[in-house]
């Protein structure tokens, strides 16, 4: 069965994957008659398997990541990780997915409701920030060991990062060619991750000035960027 997108544990929609603790007692499924339906199991199955993946890859690396080390680690059998996923690389295709599903839905929240565009390349750059400042595993696993990854899941890195032109692609704006789109969020996509190799995830909101003005000067131009570079953009 390829790993394709399931449905998230009640409530736990805007939970990226890594954050909780696959063998948290409340995400037990208790044996004999516990009154679940096998789609329900097998939800909670699934998203056990992938928070165990992220928190795996996070600490051990993804080439040092095995099926057993993730089946322990979510408390289930290699029997049920592959009901659900062909391999470690479908396992990391779902949980990538879900993980930036989830970063691009806020972001495209916190734009929406910003005055301006610049104000909401702001507002999603902080919302992102924020977000991988928060959880740090998903952070090392989607934006470092993802690069250890199989062509699928670097495949789907190239087609996420794509999502982002929309953010630029606002009426007030003259068009944009799209290799300069691609040059910015390639650029800020690569601020991120340096920091990730360097750094601790925490200080990610600290790249926040730097990074709206970076995704401004081009387009809006130096006078009109400086102040999100000085921290007062009102």
């Amino acid at each position: 069965m390829s790993g394709q997108a399931g449905t998230p544990e009640a409530g736990c929609t805007d939970v990226l994957p890594g954050s909780r603790s696959a063998l948290d007692p409340g995400r037990a499924i208790k044996p004999g008659r516990h009154g679940l339906s096998p789609e329900t199991v097998a939800a909670i199955q699934r998203e056990r398997l992938i928070d165990a993946f992220v928190q795996v890859v996070s600490e051990r690396g993804f080439a040092h990541t095995t099926i057993s080390r993730v089946t322990e680690g979510a408390g289930v059998t290699k029997k049920t990780f592959y009901a659900h996923f062909t391999d470690l690389d479908d396992c990391f295709l779902a949980a990538y997915q879900r993980g930036m599903d989830i970063l691009l839905r806020l972001m495209r929240e916190a734009y929406e409701a910003a005055p301006s565009w610049p104000d909401g390349i702001h507002a999603g750059l902080r919302t992102l920030l924020a977000a991988l400042a928060r959880e740090p595993r998903f952070a090392r696993a989607s934006l470092v060991e993802v690069n250890a990854a199989g062509p699928q899941v670097r495949q789907a890195r190239i087609d996420n990062l794509a999502r982002f032109r929309a953010f630029f692609a606002d009426p007030s704006l003259a068009p944009v060619p799209v290799a300069v789109v691609d040059a910015i969020v390639g650029g800020i996509y690569s601020a991120i991750h340096v920091q990730m190799e360097t750094g601790e995830a925490g200080e990610l909101p600290s790249l926040l000035p730097s990074l709206t003005y970076f995704a401004l000067l081009p387009l809006i131009g130096r006078e009109a960027a400086s102040p999100y570079l000085n921290g007062d953009p009102t």
